[in-house]
């Protein structure tokens, strides 16, 4: 009997250093986390705000949001859901932004370019079904990644 309890103490402790892998990111998943990340934004395209200028930078925000839910689905099954933190720099312009993404003791600086794509516009049907007033501009973006903040 003082066997079997001894086994499921052991199966318990092994299990519960499991679960405290998956509480904290390390530097080889948030690497890797980050690196798919990086691929999978690198060539995306995405619908601007219909009412902002071009000078408009409230996209940095969200896409500081985007990046994380990457990193968090590139982590794979053994990372965290959560503990990944993109903040934008102070530096960014409306077709330009870089943001330090931290999870781990190491951080990364991913670089998005947005730019205009007209080609990819979206221009509904008016009330009547005829031509429309109103065009949603596309935007696509380039993503690049280094290690080390920005």
């Amino acid at each position: 009997m003082f066997v079997a309890l001894a086994g499921v103490g052991i199966y318990l402790c092994v299990q519960g250093f499991n679960v405290s892998d998956d509480t904290t990111w390390d530097d080889a998943e948030l690497t890797t986390a980050v690196q798919g990340a990086t691929d999978a934004l690198d060539g995306s395209s995405g619908f601007g705000d219909i009412y902002a200028e071009d000078d408009d930078t409230g996209w940095i925000d969200q896409y500081a949001t985007k990046i994380e839910q990457e990193v968090v689905e590139h982590g794979g099954g053994d990372a965290p859901q959560y503990g990944v933190n993109a903040t934008p720099a102070d530096s960014n312009t409306p077709s330009e932004a870089r943001y330090t993404v931290t999870g781990a003791d190491s951080a990364f600086c991913m670089q998005v370019t947005r730019t205009r794509s007209k080609d990819g516009d979206y221009e509904p049907p008016g009330i009547a079904g005829g031509q429309g007033t109103v065009t949603v501009p596309s935007y696509d973006f380039a993503v690049t990644m280094r290690e080390g903040g920005c």
